[in-house]
């Protein structure tokens, strides 16, 4: 469970950044973190 909650503390940390990227229109860092975040999300998938 643990394991679990690390990773919503990750992903709420990223959800927050790309929000304020979006915010001040650096679509060029909210591409990035978006792209990080279906890395991350595929490789977390691709270990199950």
């Amino acid at each position: 469970m643990s394991v679990f909650k690390s990773y919503l503390r990750r992903l709420l940390q990223d959800l927050k950044d790309l929000k304020e990227a979006l915010e001040s229109k650096d679509y060029e860092k909210a591409e990035k973190l978006v792209n990080q975040l279906i890395g991350d999300t595929q490789s977390g998938i691709e270990d199950n």
